[in-house]
């Protein structure tokens, strides 16, 4: 991983996105995105409300999606 960000989306929806080096993004996936979160909440990044996830490669191309967020069904 070389890069990453997060902010808000119109929809309050935190918004992560890595920039890694891999190719073909990370096989363990889950540790992946467990070691990250912890370490934004080490960081001071509020991750209660949900977050969306996404890894490029170094290609730009999307690697993985991954979301926490919670939808409201009416």
């Amino acid at each position: 991983m070389y890069g990453i960000s997060h902010a808000k989306t119109k929809d309050d929806v935190l918004e992560l996105t890595v920039r890694t080096h891999k190719k073909n993004g990370y096989e363990q996936f889950d540790d992946f995105a467990t070691d990250l979160a912890a370490f934004l909440a080490g960081e001071g990044v509020r991750l209660e409300e949900g977050y969306v996830l996404d890894v490029y490669g170094p290609d730009g191309v999307r690697l993985h999606n991954y979301s926490t967020t919670v939808e409201d069904n009416p």
